[in-house]
């Protein structure tokens, strides 16, 4: 079956786009990566997680919490939370007959997508007139500079057998502020610094957690001046770093190269290099349109998409410009074409 429109990735504007496009009646196929998730999407699970862990917190059970807490639970816990997100997004998805898929994506050319399902190891081909990019990104480290204190990356923050006695989460937006509120619940001295622009229900609930909330718009000086180490042997997390996921995405098939953050670079309708090919979401990282909201951007793809004109066939360059458009809407002049083709 061919779709008119396939969305890959599970960042919060691919699911917008996926919603408008089923309420507009066309023929729509999502792709849901099995393991490399939009710090959106990780986001919203720890939302979730953090909600459930404070509707009990009484002393004992914050004693209990704080003496069974290890990585590995805490990794099993955003793993679950994760897996909850992921499967009331299917079946919204199915509710809406969007066709749904799960596994890594790759371009075979700018209508076709090969899938590649992690659990059954079976590849299949996805068709589609139209291909939306919504990976998402996922929260790393800055390049560190020389001379400063040696940062935590986010992607070892569950190793090691037991929990640091005190944990500073810097950047991230909601990932960041998540984390460090998690991490608390556990009886983990935790600070988050970050920028004022934050999700207002994120914030609370680290607040409520015991997070202290730190803001600071260089998300840097602090640790130049000291601030962040002035809790001794405090293990500093640096979220501030956005990566777009595309390195698995074979871009390369169709043409398209990702900046050096794996984001994508998009006209003002956020179109790509290639055509009928778009970005959306966090994954765009330069564009006119890249600040819109994502409901915006889903609104805009979708009216470009709607109202596109087919683009003038090469093979007018032979037939000379006095000749009838191949994609002319009469059946007349789609014979005088055939005929003086031949």
């Amino acid at each position: 079956m061919r779709y008119d429109i396939a969305v890959i990735g599970n960042d919060e504007a691919a699911f917008e786009l996926l919603c408008l496009a089923a309420e507009s009646g066309k023929r729509t196929a999502a792709v849901l990566p099995e393991s490399s998730h939009s710090t959106w999407l990780v986001g919203v699970a720890l939302k979730r997680l953090v909600s459930d862990l404070l509707v009990d917190q009484s002393t004992n059970r914050r004693r209990l919490l704080a003496r069974t807490g290890s990585p590995r639970l805490l990794r099993q816990l955003v793993r679950g939370a994760i897996a909850k997100e992921t499967d009331d997004l299917f079946c919204m998805l199915q509710r809406l007959n969007i066709h749904v898929r799960m596994g890594q994506s790759r371009f075979i050319n700018r209508h076709s997508v090969s899938i590649a399902d992690g659990r059954t190891c079976d590849r299949s081909t996805l068709n589609a007139r139209h291909i939306i990019i919504g990976t998402g990104t996922r929260r790393t480290a800055m390049h560190r500079p020389l001379g400063l204190v040696a940062l935590h990356r986010p992607e070892t923050i569950f190793e090691g057998n037991i929990l640091p006695e005190s944990i500073c989460m810097l950047g991230g937006d909601s990932f960041g502020c998540g984390m460090a509120a998690l991490f608390s619940l556990f009886g983990v001295r935790s600070r988050h610094i970050g920028r004022d622009s934050q999700d207002p229900a994120m914030l609370e609930l680290a607040r409520a957690a015991g997070v202290e909330i730190s803001f600071n718009p260089s998300e840097l000086s602090p640790l130049q001046s000291g601030g962040v180490l002035s809790n001794a042997h405090a293990d500093v997390v640096d979220c501030r770093r956005s990566i777009g996921f595309t390195e698995h995405l074979n871009l390369a098939a169709i043409d398209v190269e990702a900046d050096e953050n794996g984001q994508l670079w998009c006209s003002s309708g956020l179109e790509t290099w290639c055509p009928g090919v778009f970005g959306i979401g966090d994954v765009v990282g330069f564009s006119a349109d890249g600040t819109l909201r994502p409901s915006v951007q889903a609104e805009q793809i979708l009216r470009r998409i709607s109202s596109q004109v087919p683009r003038p066939h090469m093979i007018d360059l032979f037939l000379g410009e006095s000749a009838p458009h191949p994609y002319s809407s009469t059946d007349e002049s789609r014979g005088e074409q055939l005929s003086n083709i031949r």
